[in-house]
């Protein structure tokens, strides 16, 4: 588990990785021993403080009155043109009143649910709706991520067809704005002159991924785990990076890793990794940490920070940015220095020689939910079946970085006993989603296809009659109490990880739910 003599402290003033200043809201079984629990008593992505949800409806499209002497075909035409800009128009609105918004935004109190729109697909156009052929409506359908209480917090109203709706309102626009995206900056509807448009936007929860393990036999599989951590710049005066690249240096001098540097500012690109050595079921694997920031090189030399950074993506294990980021692919990716700014594009990412061995990327920054994931799955490396990705629903903290980072790399290393102890997903994100990072809601990308059991445990030791945790071999394996007696487990996620004839039950620890174990069907051994 963490360990808690390696955590950083945590600062009140909170600056957001997008700009802004804020400040931080801010009866039994004897003890340890393991009972099982029955049924009912307690996209790929999974967070624990956030969901997926997806959003649908109908829009209209209206042609000026310029077609009103053109054919039925040529406004058709004219129409079909036009839809993808209108669709465009509508995600881009829906966000503005579901995302959230600081105290610094001109907009700041219109809508502000922590939403976060992304992917999005269109459906045919339908026959126009009037007599003269110039208004037609279209379908369309959109995903967005958000906080599990989103739909407590929305103006739900229900639907004739039993569908919960809210509704979004946005400016009518000319067909010359929908085409160079001319929207109104700060959109506010409720202090906007000029004429508005009503949509009917439906909403429903999608279905959750299982909690999975990452694929560390993968990770670990050539006897190396290396990690860059990237701080991107800042362009704050207080230069928020450099303490951050700060605070992350001494985090892993305290923790153990070593590194003949004594300063953050003596690291240069050809500096070797913070080494240390994890035990792997007695197995050991050497852990190689380089930490990357702005300064580690002069501006005249920035082009080769950009080259170390791709080399790296091309090559290490896990791969964890935390800097300013946005929702635009072609401008937001990883922004490795400001005062010039130079970034590598979400897009870019999409393009570049990435390997097809298994990857885990955290972008820690503002909203990286929106574009991120979405550029690494369009590399044409790249599936769910070889990286995992988190990212940021809502706004993400640069004085944050440290906690986030040392809470992440703590968690995917985990020691019990001296030997590496593998956390599940869940236990990951939940560390690095407490203290001010509560409403950051960080989520995984890709899990799907990861394993649903311990990658430690030992299956032979199901059903062993045992005494204690101890009797059951194998990490993660625990002593259960049946009402027929005690018997192993094995640690798992979903039922998919347990052999035939088991199920993957909750486990309880007095009243306090504490994980799941393959477990026979039946509750008994016998």
């Amino acid at each position: 588990m963490l360990d808690r003599r390696f955590a950083l402290l945590i600062p009140v003033g909170l600056v957001l990785a997008c700009g802004s200043t804020v400040q931080e809201e801010g009866q039994g079984s004897e003890a340890g021993q393991a009972t099982v629990v029955p049924p009912g008593k307690a996209d790929n992505y999974l967070s624990p403080t956030s969901m997926e949800y997806r959003l649908w409806g109908e829009g209209q499209l209206d042609l000026d009155e310029s077609w009103l002497d053109k054919t039925d075909d040529q406004k058709r035409a004219q129409a079909e043109q036009l839809l993808a800009y209108k669709f465009k128009a509508y995600t881009h609105f829906i966000n503005v009143y579901v995302t959230d918004k600081s105290s610094h935004d001109a907009n700041h109190g219109y809508g502000g649910f922590s939403g976060l729109v992304r992917k999005s697909s269109l459906d045919s156009m339908v026959e126009p709706i009037d007599d003269l052929g110039l208004s037609y409506t279209f379908l369309w359908e959109l995903e967005m991520g958000g906080p599990r209480a989103l739909l407590s917090n929305l103006p739900i109203e229900t639907n004739s067809a039993g569908e919960k709706t809210f509704r979004v309102k946005l400016p009518v626009l000319t067909e010359s704005q929908l085409k160079y995206s001319s929207y109104p900056k700060d959109f506010n509807a409720s202090t906007y002159s000029g004429e508005l448009e009503e949509i009917q936007v439906a909403i429903e929860p999608e279905k959750e991924s299982f909690d999975a393990f990452p694929e560390y036999n993968r990770l670990f599989e050539d006897g190396k785990l290396d990690i860059l951590v990237l701080v991107g710049g800042d362009y704050n005066e207080e230069r928020y990076d450099l303490r951050a690249a700060d605070e992350i240096f001494q985090w892993l001098k305290r923790a153990g890793y070593a590194h003949p540097a004594s300063r953050y500012t003596d690291l240069a690109l050809d500096s070797p990794p913070f080494t240390s050595v994890l035990d792997v079921q007695g197995r050991k694997i050497d852990v190689e940490i380089t930490l990357l920031h702005p300064s580690i090189v002069s501006v005249g030399d920035l082009d080769k920070l950009r080259a170390k950074i791709i080399q790296a993506y091309q090559t290490m294990d896990v791969l964890i940015y935390d800097g300013h980021a946005g929702e635009d692919p072609s401008y937001s990716g990883l922004v490795y220095h400001y005062n010039p700014r130079h970034a590598i594009s979400a897009d870019e990412l999409s393009k570049i020689s990435l390997p097809e061995k298994y990857q885990v990327y955290v972008f820690n920054g503002c909203k990286t939910y929106g574009v991120y994931p979405e550029s690494i799955m369009k590399n044409p490396a790249k599936t769910t079946a070889n990286v995992d990705i988190i990212s940021t629903v809502n706004f993400s903290w640069l004085t944050m970085q440290p906690y986030t980072t040392s809470g992440f790399i703590n968690q995917l290393l985990a020691k019990s006993a001296g030997t590496h102890d593998p956390q599940t997903y869940l236990q990951i994100l939940r560390q690095i989603n407490q203290s001010s990072n509560w409403n950051v809601y960080y989520g995984v990308h890709g899990l799907d296809d990861n394993p649903h059991v311990n990658p430690y445990a030992d299956i032979s030791s199901l059903c062993r009659s045992c005494a204690t945790d101890a009797d059951c071999p194998g990490v993660g394996n625990r002593c259960i109490a049946f009402s027929s007696g005690k018997a192993c487990g094995v640690e798992c996620t979903a039922p998919d990880g347990c052999p035939s004839g088991y199920g993957c039950f909750d486990i309880a620890e007095g009243n306090q739910i504490v994980g799941q174990q393959c477990l026979p069907k039946s509750y008994s051994c016998r």
